[in-house]
């Protein structure tokens, strides 16, 4: 079925919330890749319909076709099925996170001997990080807040550190006013997508969509404004 066919239902992407790739639905500003998605969609004919749900429930959406597209996801071997765009809409390396006041240090393998680390539910943090979570410790917390209570936990020393996108962190930080000390980070930039559906017969041409309008609002300035209005710097252009 051809994307115009499509054109006249509504485009369900979905998201667990991690501003500021993707925020709270009813925020005035819901987080630049929904913002970027309703720019390239919206112009064609689609109805963008984001909506906030966690991590796990947003993968089985994708899987059995109630949402169209998850913004911000890795390509993994368990997502070899889905559609993803040329190009990424993000890259960010993953950290590890401290209370101020501690000392610790992430300097590979052994320094993650038997430590807590607070991660999120169904999260991957890229093949590099994902391989060395084995030797701690692992806490998970899912849901919508699971970002907040991971940082809560930490504070009160129910972990040692906790384990996020350097993106994301930063802008959460800010935002919140919580002082956590970066402890180190991966040595490689991941690649994060906006991965579609593969039960959309029209996944391809969306994908494609994506990448071509990207490309546009790159050239015509507009990528750069979305962008700034969340302290982020084009991923592609440095």
């Amino acid at each position: 079925m051809p994307a115009s066919a499509w054109a006249a239902q509504n485009l369900v992407l979905v998201s667990d919330p991690w501003c500021p790739v993707a925020c709270a639905a009813s925020a005035p500003r819901p987080g630049y890749m929904v913002e970027i998605a309703k720019a390239v969609f919206e112009p064609a004919g689609y109805r963008v319909d984001y909506q906030v749900v966690p991590f796990a429930r947003a993968e089985m959406m994708i899987n059995n076709g109630e949402a169209a597209g998850f913004l911000g996801v890795l390509k993994l071997p368990k997502r070899q099925h889905w559609v993803f765009p040329a190009s990424a809409q993000a890259t960010s390396r993953v950290c590890f996170y401290t209370r101020p006041s501690d000392s610790w240090t992430y300097s590979g393998d052994k320094s993650l001997h038997k430590l807590s680390l607070g991660t999120i539910r169904g999260y991957s943090y890229g093949a590099e990080i994902d391989q060395k979570l084995a030797l701690s410790n692992v806490d998970e917390v899912g849901g919508i807040d699971a970002f907040k209570r991971n940082v809560s936990k930490l504070m009160v020393n129910h972990l040692d550190a906790i384990v996020e996108y350097e993106l994301v962190a930063q802008y959460q930080f800010h935002q919140a006013k919580t002082q956590l000390r970066n402890a180190g980070c991966g040595r490689t930039n991941d690649s994060l997508y906006i991965g579609f559906s593969p039960k959309r017969r029209d996944a391809r041409e969306l994908a494609q969509l994506l990448d071509e309008g990207v490309n546009a609002l790159r050239k015509s300035g507009q990528l750069k404004q979305i962008l700034q209005s969340y302290g982020v710097s084009d991923w592609v252009v440095k």
